[in-house]
This record gives C-alpha cells, sequence and structure tokens, in this order.
C-alpha cells in the first residue's frame, strides 16, 4: 500500500509541483476568501483529508478517495515535522 501511495504522489507532484507550496498557496486564498489570517500548509492537508473522507462516505467502494487521504495524510505529517 506505501508502493502505491508513495507513486501516486511521485506522479501528482510531477503534474502539479509541490504539495506544500499548493498547500500554502491554498491557504493564501482560502484565508483570503475568509477574512482570516493564512491557513498554514499543514492545516490545508488536514482539510483536504476531511473532504476526501466526506467523499469516502458518499462512495465507500472509490479507492481512490480512500488513497488520496492517506497522501494527504502523509504530505500533512511531512509539512508539520518541517514547521
Amino acid at each position: 500500500m506505501l508502493k502505491k501511495i508513495n507513486k501516486i504522489l511521485k506522479d501528482r507532484q510531477t503534474t502539479h509541483g509541490d504539495a506544500e507550496e499548493n498547500f500554502a498557496r491554498a491557504g493564501r486564498g482560502w484565508g483570503a476568501i475568509l477574512g482570516i489570517d493564512d491557513i498554514p500548509a499543514w492545516q490545508v492537508a488536514l482539510m483536504m483529508d476531511f473532504f476526501k473522507s466526506v467523499r469516502c462516505v458518499s462512495n465507500p467502494l472509490h479507492e481512490d478517495n480512500w488513497l488520496d487521504k492517506l497522501g494527504y495524510t502523509q504530505h500533512g505529517m511531512e509539512i508539520s515535522d518541517e514547521s
């Protein structure tokens, strides 16, 4: 399972760029929309994990949602270790 997650994360980084940078951008944008300070990248990872949890409730048989949850958790752990 970990090999599968790491492959997905590597592929997504190639396609979308660095996760921490993207989470930081999302945090700045979401903070601006809400009229609050920037949301830290590690909290964005938690929020995205929760979003995938909601999708799992809607469709628990869709493997991609579960894999994405694990990926967001891994990113969040790595980012919080750097903070």
